[in-house]
Formats: structure tokens, C-alpha cells, sequence
């Protein structure tokens, strides 16, 4: 009887541990990615009518029709934000819509804000967030995609820090205020094993420098290297635009 109600006990403190762990936003996550893939189709992503394809799946909104709350909370209706990103596109979404891929094996998720209103839902709950990233930047990691492929490289050996950021969350995370993340053109990618040889190397952000400043975004846009780190930012501002430190 003794093992019997100690097994019942551990069994408890079990399912009370789990619980408690899904109701940590991270963990919770986690769980509700793999539901997702588990529940939904979630193909690779490798052209641009992929990327249109899921992208036409959603209204999208301009932001001055955002919600009183939401514009209040990331500050989208303060000063200069309001008058620069005012006609910008949002995409309206579920929060299953989050798990989606949308370029290669990159998610809805690693391109928006972790905000409190991303945090306190779950995959089936009727919560909307609200996304405002340009397609054009989706076709530039794209384009990078396949020219590492085109030399032989792996063209999924980076992931993606940042995507949009709204004003609040922008401040949150030390971005610059005048950011390209604010306007939804401009990701962070991080590096790792592309050229195949088992671990990362300078080398790896050579390749990936390389090909964004002669082939990917040249003088069209920004290129963040800061050499001392993994990431290099890349935007599709309209001009050149070059940096070293944040």
C-alpha cells in the first residue's frame, strides 16, 4: 500500500510540475510548437509564392486601424512613431498562426515581438496578435537561402533574433531608436556551421558578409557586421547603410 500511494504521489507531483511548467510563457512555447507541427501542415518554405502563399492566408490591417490598447501599449500612437509607422501593414493573426513557417524552416514566431500579449496566450486560444513585417526582407533571406545552396553551403545554418519590433518593445531589448525593426524591414540573423566543416568560425560570417554585400543586399539596403558576435543584421532600407556596433 506503502509503493502504491508513493507511486500515486510522484505521479501527482508530476502532472502538478508539468503544469506549472505550461504555464511558463517559454515552456509553454515549446509544447505548443509541437502541437502545432503535430496537428497542422508545416512544409519547408524554398520560393517566393511559399512565401506569398502564407503570407495571403491573413487580413492585414494598416497601423492607425490597430486597437486603442495596443497602440497605447507599444507606443505606436506616441510622436514620431505615430506619423512614421501610422500606414504601415500588420498582419492579423491566431496564435497557432505563429508556428507557421514562412521562409525555409523560419517561423511566424522568430520574426515578431515577445510582448506581453504574444506571452499570456496559447496555440488555440481566440487572442489576435497583430505582425507588421515587410515580405521584401522574407525574399532577401531567401535570396541568401538559396545563393549559400548555390555554393554549397548549408542554407539553413543561421536563425533569426529579431524580426519587427514595436516601439515599447524595441526599448526593451536596447534596440536603436530609429531602428529598421520598427518599420518590420530588417532581421537579425545569427550564424552557425555554414560552411559544413563541424563548428563555427569567422569564416562562417565571412561567407554570409560576402554574399549580402555583393550579392543580397549590395546598395539597397543596411548591413549591420558587428564583428565581435555571431549576427549580422541585414534591411531593405532603399539605400547603403553600413555599421559595426549597435
Amino acid at each position: 500500500m506503502k509503493k502504491r500511494s508513493l507511486k500515486k504521489g510522484v505521479f501527482f507531483l508530476f502532472i502538478v510540475a508539468l503544469l506549472a511548467s505550461y504555464l511558463h510563457w517559454y515552456t509553454r512555447d515549446v509544447i505548443d510548437q509541437v502541437i502545432y507541427d503535430l496537428s497542422f501542415s508545416n512544409t519547408y518554405i524554398n520560393s517566393k509564392k511559399g512565401i506569398d502563399d502564407v503570407l495571403n492566408e491573413w487580413e492585414h490591417i494598416e497601423g492607425r486601424a490597430l486597437p486603442a490598447e495596443l497602440k497605447a501599449y507599444s507606443l505606436l500612437d506616441e510622436g514620431e512613431y505615430k506619423n512614421v509607422l501610422a500606414s504601415g501593414l500588420y498582419y492579423v493573426l491566431r496564435k497557432k498562426d505563429v508556428y507557421k513557417k514562412v521562409v525555409g524552416h523560419i517561423r511566424i514566431k522568430d520574426l515578431m515581438a515577445r510582448d506581453k500579449y504574444y506571452r499570456r496566450s496559447f496555440i488555440f486560444s481566440r487572442d489576435t496578435l497583430y505582425w507588421g513585417l515587410d515580405k521584401r526582407i522574407l525574399y532577401k533571406v531567401l535570396a541568401l537561402q538559396d545563393a549559400l545552396e548555390g555554393k554549397g553551403y548549408d542554407r539553413d545554418a543561421f536563425w533569426i533574433r529579431h524580426g519587427h519590433r514595436h516601439p515599447q518593445y524595441n526599448l526593451k531589448v536596447g534596440g536603436a531608436p530609429k531602428s529598421r525593426h520598427l518599420r518590420g524591414d530588417a532581421v537579425d540573423l545569427v550564424i552557425k556551421d555554414i560552411n559544413r566543416d563541424g563548428q563555427y568560425t569567422k569564416e562562417d560570417k565571412d561567407i554570409v558578409l560576402g554574399l549580402c554585400e555583393k550579392q543580397i543586399i549590395g546598395n539597397q539596403g543596411g548591413i549591420g557586421r558587428y564583428p565581435w558576435s555571431r549576427t549580422v543584421h541585414i534591411d531593405v532600407r532603399g539605400k547603403r547603410a553600413r555599421w559595426d556596433s549597435y
